[in-house]
């Protein structure tokens, strides 16, 4: 299935219905239909199509999710790029993706002004918000082109979307996804839209550039969902959208979902439209959900995936995060779920597996890995990277976990993460889990540290909470409380905040550049 046809499907169903809001821009199924249509057939006049791919640089605007629905309506893949890069990075991730023809938002006009002379495949530009010397003008393409409906026979196995890692330990790798991948994703996790329902309201305030800012503006659409478009985060218009709009369901970052309650007015605003916070994309802090838990009367679901498994693998879901009140073992359980990312999808298998490639029984930890139709098709022209994540049709994730004896998946860490003390493996997450639960921590990130006799040892970087005093001996003995005494960290250093990627990872490359010393930092 191609997936320009959700919007076909729905613009025929809810015609009048509004599918997009940003700002005061407002636009119909029906609208966008039409924008659309034109906005291919100007991109096939040009020459794009297969091989021939359309990237797009900007913050999340209607016109954004636009590009995309025409760049699939005729076959060519789209490349949502992330601004945030570094420009050898962006220069990178254009030239080996072949864009060629690259729209841009005003804010980045100067950015790609440097970045021209370095782009070698790129054909033709354009800018969405006004005339430019050089480019097209978005507003006067969809004037001047064919609202004609262009067909296109689309190859379901090929890339509908190229979406780049982060590349915080090297230049960013291209995930492949395929037409399939993302038409299986959609259509198992959301129902076709009806007209018989009043439409529900989706928060879009992740960036398009990352999966989960990609699988909303096709979920949305395919559902017959408004689409509200935040460009970029911020907690206060975050809660002025959900008010002002009567958004139904958000998916937030947990560095996203700590700010809006912390925001100062998180109380004088009406939340009663929601009905679900879905939160994933980083490790979420137990203290943070516990506290959502209490302050948001909407279901809640922790979602775990990763670009290249078209987003979700497992969700902890609404009923997971109803805990009873009275003590006892159910309370405890469920407690204690919380810390888990919740059981597997439908559509997908999961194992954990040992470094030979062996299925570990419940309870054992090892590298987590995933099955299912929505694996990537590839690193873009990767194919050692390649093989190495995909073995025998197995996704490995790079991520530590185990699974308890009900099948709910507990993350411990990353398999390149893992400290090796004296022979014994340590998973920094759980670590970190821990000391994020002691009063004087507000955020923890642990890494591995060189000594002498052991090899490795633990180190830890604490952003302390306000008003409080770090005394490193006591946190050792919370530690060692409550895990192995080998895995209490022998350094501490104190930072203001820790360095994060656009979707709250926090990044451990750059920890390990400024305080990957055997020595306290305090």
């Amino acid at each position: 299935m191609n997936t320009a046809e959700f919007l076909q499907i729905t613009a025929a169903i809810v015609p009048d219905r509004t599918a997009l809001v940003c700002g005061e821009k407002r636009v119909t199924f029906e609208q966008m239909a039409d924008r659309v249509n034109r906005l291919a057939n100007w991109l096939q006049s040009i020459g794009a199509g297969p091989d021939r791919p359309v990237g797009a640089m900007s913050t999340n605007s209607v016109e954004f999710v636009e590009t995309y629905y025409a760049a699939a309506k005729i076959g060519a893949t789209f490349v949502p790029l992330n601004y945030r890069a570094k420009q050898e990075e962006l220069s990178y991730m254009i030239n080996t993706s072949d864009v060629f023809v690259l729209f841009t938002g005003e804010r980045y006009l100067d950015l790609v002004s440097k970045l021209r002379p370095s782009l070698t495949g790129v054909q033709h530009f354009a800018c969405y918000d006004k005339p430019v010397d050089g480019m097209q003008h978005f507003g006067e393409i969809l004037a001047s082109a064919s609202p004609d409906e262009p067909f296109v026979d689309v190859d379901e196995s090929k890339p509908t979307v190229l979406i780049y890692t982060s590349g915080t330990t090297s230049m960013p790798k291209g995930v492949a996804l395929t037409y399939l991948n993302l038409s299986v994703y959609v259509t198992n996790t959301m129902s076709p839209a009806d007209p018989s329902e009043e439409a529900e309201v989706t928060l879009l305030s992740v960036p398009i550039f990352h999966v989960a800012g990609v699988t909303p503006i096709m979920s949305s659409v395919w559902g017959g969902r408004t689409l509200v478009i935040l460009p970029q985060f911020d907690p206060e218009l975050w809660l002025k959208a959900v008010q002002g709009e009567k958004v139904t369901h958000s998916f937030v970052v947990p560095t996203m979902l700590k700010r809006i309650m912390e925001h100062p007015d998180f109380d004088k605003h009406d939340l009663s439209s929601l009905k679900l916070i879905t939160y994933g994309a980083a490790p979420m802090p137990y203290e943070v959900v516990s506290k959502a838990v209490d302050v948001f009367s909407c279901g809640l679901m922790n979602a775990y995936g990763q670009t290249e498994s078209t987003s979700t693998m497992t969700f902890l879901g609404p009923e997971d995060h109803q805990i009873p009140r009275e003590p006892g073992p159910e309370r405890e359980k469920k407690l204690n779920r919380l810390r888990s990312v919740g059981r597997g999808m439908d559509d997908v298998v999961i194992a954990i597996m040992d470094p030979d490639n062996g299925v570990l029984p419940e309870g054992e930890e090892g590298e987590i890995c995933v099955m299912g139709p929505r694996i990537m098709a590839e690193y873009h022209k990767q194919q050692e990277a390649t093989a190495a994540a995909i073995q025998d049709g197995w996704l490995h994730t790079g991520d530590v976990g185990y699974l308890d004896d009900e099948g709910y998946l507990f993350i411990t860490g990353r398999k390149k993460d893992l400290i090796i003390r004296g022979g014994e493996n340590i998973s920094t997450g759980e670590i970190e889990a821990v000391l994020e639960e002691h009063d004087a921590v507000d955020e923890a990130a642990v890494i591995g540290v060189p000594d002498v006799e052991w090899g490795e040892v633990v180190k830890a970087v604490i952003v302390p909470r306000p008003g409080t005093t770090l005394d490193p001996d006591a946190l050792n003995a919370y530690v060692k409380q409550r895990l192995a005494s080998y895995k209490a960290p022998q350094y501490y250093a104190v930072v203001s905040e820790l360095p994060r990627n656009p979707m709250g990872k926090v990044l451990k490359t750059e920890l390990r550049k400024s305080h990957g010393q055997p020595q306290n930092d305090l």
